[in-house]
């Protein structure tokens, strides 16, 4: 049974009293889908356009434009974050980040980092790990790329 107008809920009976299921509306889009960030400059307007990711937003979810899915399989990472072991990570590419937002790096000569972002000087960033401990000083002028880390993908 179906109740509601803009809010579907559905009650199910279980045995053991009423599971009440509140459905959320969402919609797939598909996002570029990346293999490797060693190359140029991420521009998603230039990507092979042949291959997608169908990502699912949910209502209330914002995608910012320029948002792509990496293929983390196979990726050499400082992660002090914890996202090493998802296979796809949702990237969005930002020109401002908050303190504390947890971002991927790339640095000129290609190695990747994740952890969170905390402002040390007008030409440095720490990234910090979980418990907020300064893990790696990072200077802009070796930073190749920076995007904010949305979400890690388990298939």
């Amino acid at each position: 049974m179906i109740l509601g107008d803009s809010t579907a809920q559905k009650l199910i009976s279980n045995g053991l009293g009423v599971l009440k299921i509140q459905l959320e509306p969402t919609r797939v889009v598909q996002l570029p889908f990346i293999a490797d960030l060693k190359g140029a400059l991420i521009n998603t307007e230039n990507c092979n356009h042949d291959n997608y990711y169908p990502y699912t937003i949910h209502s209330g979810d914002h995608l910012f434009s320029r948002t792509f899915a990496l293929d983390s399989l196979n990726v050499d990472i400082t992660d002090y974050l914890g996202i090493r072991h998802f296979p796809v990570w949702i990237i969005e590419q930002r020109n401002l980040f908050i303190e504390g937002d947890r971002v991927v790096i790339q640095t000129t000569d290609h190695r990747l980092f994740a952890g969170k972002s905390k402002l040390l000087s007008s030409t440095s960033l720490i990234l910090r790990n979980h418990e907020d401990v300064n893990c790696e000083v990072l200077d802009f002028s070796s930073i190749h790329f920076i995007g904010r880390f949305a979400r890690g993908i388990s298939m």
